[in-house]
């Protein structure tokens, strides 16, 4: 009877792993070991009742193995159906860095210089329009002492303009004056609701006449002036308007021969 019940073990195992070896699920293999398990306990309540102690007990340590191998086949089979760990997140792309547009026009030579071109009428009164013609070009420099933050305005508020000049007419004397200056100006831009959105600005500054009538050089003079800046829609930048007051001198004769007088400019930004 021994080895009847041995022989029934050992194929109810190895049919249990033929089973798994052969694809069955794990539902299957529970309800499998599970009659396996009541044929045991059928038998085990039969000897208990018979009074055969030695029959049971061997019963109970084939149940007590068959569970433990249970155990162990069900752990290996969860293993090998347990799905896939997730995989990592692909982290989302770099956000594309978009370059803002530049806000002027195009440098003209690549360089990035900002200039402006400016000509000028100066009313002296004499000679036969009443003046005589200018006109200068400048570099215009940005401000590197933080003035215009000092005074409650913008860092871009204060500018300075540096550049060369031509004068051509009649001085207040009515003689012929000619003169290349060198100018040095500062300009303050306002706010543009200050004046209900428009573009203004004050300036002045020195000038000194590196060249002029007499073949001499000098003297100094002075500019002031005020002015307002719009785009015309000429696709160079902004252009200017200006109403001022000037004096230009050259040591041309005695007395010194000098242009001073209202002024009227119109000036044109450019960037080099």
């Amino acid at each position: 009877m021994k080895r009847t019940i041995a022989l029934f073990i050992a194929i109810a195992f190895v049919a249990t792993v033929a089973g798994m070896a052969f694809g069955r699920t794990l539902d299957e293999e529970r309800d499998a070991v599970r009659a396996y398990l009541k044929v045991i306990d059928a038998k085990i309540i039969k000897y208990r009742k018979a009074g055969s102690t030695a029959k049971m007990k061997v019963l109970q340590a084939d149940k007590a193995g068959t569970l433990r191998r249970w155990e162990k086949l069900k752990a290996q089979m969860t293993a090998q159906v347990a799905p896939p760990p997730p995989a990592a997140p692909v982290p989302p792309p770099p956000p594309v860095m978009v370059k803002p547009a530049p806000s002027g026009p195009a440098p003209l030579f690549g360089l990035g210089w900002n200039t402006v071109i400016t000509g000028t009428y100066l009313n002296t009164g004499k000679g036969k329009i009443s003046g005589g013609l200018g006109g200068r070009a400048d570099l215009v420099i940005d401000d590197m002492m933080g003035i215009g933050s000092m005074i409650g305005l913008s860092n871009n508020a204060v500018k300075y303009r540096v550049g060369l000049g031509v004068f051509y007419g009649a001085d207040n004397y009515n003689r012929k004056i000619q003169a290349l200056p060198l100018y040095v100006d500062g300009v303050l831009n306002m706010p543009a609701d200050w004046m209900g959105g428009l573009e203004t600005y004050a300036g002045g500054g020195l000038n000194y006449t590196l060249y002029g009538s007499g073949s001499t050089v000098g003297s100094y003079g002075i500019q002031a002036y005020v002015g307002m800046k719009t785009d015309l829609g000429l696709g160079l930048g902004k252009t200017s308007f200006e109403l001022g007051w000037s004096a230009i001198r050259a040591n041309g004769s005695t007395p010194k021969t000098v242009a001073r007088g209202l002024t009227l400019s119109v000036g044109q930004d450019l960037v080099l």
